[in-house]
């Protein structure tokens, strides 16, 4: 799986990740191409992300809209289910 597109042959690769290298959030790292051999910097940052869900059995169901008819949403928080029509 590729982490990087080089951006001077756009050569898709993966960072070295060695030793812990290139972990640091927002410092620079330098990584050398797997194809054109020239070398680019890079950073990283971690984002989160949350889905917040309600108990089971407090969900308040309601249809998620005219062009899914068989998806319903909670009111309440972001749980989805499909329902049989």
């Amino acid at each position: 799986m590729a982490d990087v597109t080089c951006p001077y042959c756009m050569t898709k690769q993966e960072i070295n990740h060695a030793d812990g290298y290139g972990y640091e959030e927002y410092e620079e790292y330098e990584q050398q191409c797997i194809h054109c051999n020239q070398i680019f910097l890079f950073t990283i940052a971690v984002s989160l992300s949350y889905e917040v869900y309600c108990q089971d059995g407090d969900h308040i169901m309601k249809p998620f809209g005219d062009q899914c008819p068989d998806m319903y949403k909670c009111a309440k928080c972001d749980f989805y289910e499909k329902r049989k029509l």
